[in-house]
């Protein structure tokens, strides 16, 4: 952290200053004293502190979409296992889930597969609120919008 330098205006003659963070560190409700005795504001706006880049491993995504909507409890597991393969339901199994195991969640091998097994049951999903994954690109990119905007930089 030592080698950043962080950025204050003089209150005197509005000149930018760099100081490290072991003098940044000293601040008062955002203003330093300067060696000469003249207070300084800090100016964020003008920093730009890149965090070191790292490459992330890839991963391959779970293709395995889980419903706990089409579950069942323990005790229906032969019901429910007969109904899947005398309907010729190759990919779909069912497993217990992992916070409560008297239930078992439906686990599917593609949409295509939920969704005939979905109206197999006689269900519909009107929203396909299955969520999604947000990556740390994408959560970057808020962490950097948000810093914008409460900058006043939109």
């Amino acid at each position: 952290m030592e080698d950043r330098k962080y950025i204050f205006r003089r209150e005197d003659n509005g000149e930018l200053v760099e100081v490290p963070w072991s003098v940044m560190i000293d601040q008062v409700g955002g203003y330093i004293t300067l060696p000469d005795g003249v207070a300084a504001r800090r100016c964020l706006h003008l920093e730009r502190h890149e965090a070191p880049v790292k490459e992330a491993p890839v991963k391959k995504a779970d293709q395995t979409i889980v419903s706990d909507a089409l579950g069942f409890q323990a005790e229906q597991l032969g019901e429910y296992e007969k109904d899947r393969t005398e309907h010729g339901f190759s990919d779909v199994s069912f497993t217990p889930d992992p916070t409560c195991p008297e239930f078992y969640q439906a686990r599917f091998g593609s949409w295509k597969a939920r969704d005939e097994y979905m109206k197999h049951r006689g269900m519909h999903d009107q929203s396909r609120g299955s969520g999604f994954t947000l990556s740390q690109e994408d959560l970057d990119r808020a962490t950097e919008l948000v810093g914008r905007v409460g900058r006043g930089q939109e």
